[in-house]
């Protein structure tokens, strides 16, 4: 089963974040004058006064290269306020973006330049723009972890809800990152809690699967629905139980989460807990009345999941909790056919004999 990483590994590189040093290196021979080229170095270097000589000799201020890229923009990307500032002196247009839609607030506020973002912001930045691949400054500084500029962009009106191309939020990208203050902060301008990745994945389900046991009590208590499934039918307590999560699994269950809501191919938490070895969140599922012996579409049950993945502590668990090991899969065998480790076909026969 493959689940979210990066929620937004999809973008162009090329055209939205990359250093542009080497870019411009190779302008000289792709239409710009040298002039042009050694007054962009120096913006992307933050020559401040070399930039402002430039300036005074009338050179155009929004000049792009081939990729979009414009001065204020590689001055905003390195944090050079000076240089943003004299740009801007110089009318500079703000809200000019490159070939993939970066703007010099949205790479401002990637990189972490708060004193940039404020500057843009104050001089009427576009709050709200996005880059082809929809990605926000609030997105991007959300993804960051950059609570400063995430103040900012709030306070500036920036909409909480705004999505990229693959319907993902500000909200979800701070709940993958684990960035508990700007989840709350999203949450307190209304952040929509359940809304869904193009994938159909959630904020909970998110923070859920990478054990961030604070944000799934921060978006609980804004009641997310608990059992809202992904386009593979995985709940917050599937992939919290997938991945070892204990006490994740226990604030989900308390919060009523369905203990037996099957994935795709029928796969339940207590399979894929007992598929990991999570011996843990195991006992906490069949304290939670887990059905112990129910099988997946190929037959599989945790006990088999268990044995074939050679945890024998999770089929010590399940079978002194009563699993029933003569079930056969649909291959017609048994935890003890398809188990490998010695210690474990011990531990069946002996368990069969008694």
């Amino acid at each position: 089963m493959n689940f979210i990483k990066n929620l937004i590994s999809n973008t162009r590189p090329i055209l939205l974040f990359v250093s542009i040093a080497a870019i411009l290196l190779t302008q000289a021979t792709n239409g710009l004058a040298n002039n042009e080229v050694e007054f962009l170095k120096s913006a992307f270097a933050g020559e401040t006064e070399t930039v402002k000589k430039f300036l005074a000799e009338g050179i155009n201020p929004d000049l792009q290269i081939n990729n979009g890229f414009t001065a204020l923009i590689v001055a905003a990307q390195n944090g050079h306020t000076a240089v943003v500032n004299l740009l801007l002196e110089k009318k500079a247009k703000l809200d000019l973006q490159n070939k993939g839609g970066v703007s010099a607030l949205i790479v401002a506020a990637k990189n972490g330049h708060t004193a940039v973002v404020n500057t843009l912001l104050a001089k009427g930045a576009q709050i709200d723009l996005q880059t082809l691949d929809g990605i926000s400054a609030l997105i991007i500084a959300a993804q960051g972890g950059h609570e400063e500029i995430v103040d900012a962009l709030l306070k500036k009106g920036a909409n909480v809800n705004l999505t990229t191309k693959n319907d993902v939020s500000a909200l979800m990208v701070a709940s993958l990152r684990g960035q508990k203050a700007i989840v709350d902060k999203l949450l307190a301008k209304g952040a929509s809690i359940n809304l869904q990745a193009v994938n159909k994945t959630t904020a909970l389900y998110i923070a859920a699967q990478n054990g961030h046991l604070k944000i799934v009590k921060a978006l609980l208590s804004k009641d997310a629905q608990v059992d809202l499934q992904d386009k593979n039918d995985a709940t917050a307590l599937i992939l919290a139980a997938l991945h070892g999560h204990t006490e994740i699994v226990r604030t989900l269950l308390a919060k009523g989460a369905k203990v037996d809501l099957k994935a795709t191919n029928g796969f339940t938490a207590l399979i894929l807990a007992a598929q990991s070895g999570h011996t843990p969140v195991i006992d906490v599922l069949l304290a939670k009345g887990a059905k112990i012996n129910h099988q997946n579409e190929d037959g599989i049950t945790a006990l088999m999941s268990a044995a074939s993945n050679k945890h024998a502590d999770a089929v010590k668990i399940l079978l002194k909790k009563g699993a029933n090991q003569n079930l056969k899969n649909k291959s017609g065998k048994t935890a003890l056919d398809i188990a490998k480790d010695p210690k474990i076909i011990d531990l069946l026969k002996a368990a069969e004999t008694g």
